[in-house]
């Protein structure tokens, strides 16, 4: 059976949304589906905290939640990327840290957009 992945991110953060980009992309066995931190589903899906703080990706798989450089290890391991290498190299506590750093940083360094903008239309987005 194949495990259900879900990505929350901040729909409104330029990075996130080129990650989810890319993540669409690269995404060859269907693995993933994404819900933007300000969807209705996002909401009453995960911890509020993580909702109203908004400094991480969250990611979901088989109703464990992962988040910073776990969650993106995840993802880099279900895309079969080779930078998911790194969490050999990388203790997560180093990773964390790093991870923090950018995303503490990403709306100066990357922009943001005004409103998040749901996609409607595409069956991967968790929305509603």
């Amino acid at each position: 059976m194949k495990s259900e992945i879900i990505i929350f991110y901040d729909g409104i953060c330029i990075l996130c949304s080129n990650a989810m980009n890319f993540i669409q992309r690269n995404d060859k066995k269907n693995s993933f589906l994404l819900s933007p931190l300000q969807s209705s589903y996002a909401q009453r899906t995960i911890d509020p905290k993580f909702v109203r703080d908004m400094d991480t990706v969250i990611v979901m798989k088989d109703g464990e939640l992962f988040t910073k450089s776990k969650a993106a290890f995840v993802v880099l391991d279900t895309l079969n990327h080779p930078l998911k290498y790194l969490k050999f190299i990388l203790p997560t506590v180093i990773a964390d840290i790093l991870y923090k750093f950018i995303a503490k940083r990403r709306y100066n360094w990357f922009g943001k957009k005004e409103e998040c903008i749901f996609p409607i239309d595409n069956p991967k987005f968790l929305i509603d």
